[in-house]
This record gives C-alpha cells, structure tokens and sequence, in this order.
C-alpha cells in the first residue's frame, strides 16, 4: 500500500466508514447504500471516541483540548 492509502485507513472516522461499509455489504448482500453508511459510520465515530475519551478520564461530552495533551 501506499503511505497515502496507509493514513486514510489509519484515520479513525475513515476506518470507522470502511467498518460500517463492509458491515453493511455483508449483512444486506449487496453494496449499501450511501446514507445508511454514513449513519452507522458516524456512530461507530462517536463510540470510539466515548471510549477514547474514557480511557483518558474525561467526563462525557468534554472536550478533550481542554484536559491538555494526550501521551
């Protein structure tokens, strides 16, 4: 792979997107659509980040900038 192909997958809502397709694909048994895909792939976003967020010991709904930098 490329390093460009490498950073998009490595992106969280990017692979969160290729989750929700290939999820999708499988579970209705054929390319899903364009709405449907964004949806799940934003809920995936939004978990993943819940519990990135409470890895850290942020409250729910803070922002993380405003705990100071992660390590």
């Amino acid at each position: 792979m490329t390093d460009e192909l490498d950073d998009i997958l490595d992106d969280l809502f990017h692979g969160c997107a290729f989750a929700a397709f290939v999820e999708l694909a499988v579970e209705r048994g054929t390319l899903p659509g364009e709405e449907e895909t964004r949806r799940r792939a934003f809920a995936y976003y939004e978990h993943e980040l819940a519990a990135r967020d409470r890895a850290r010991g942020l409250p729910f709904g803070a922002r993380p900038e405003a705990a100071g930098p992660a390590d």
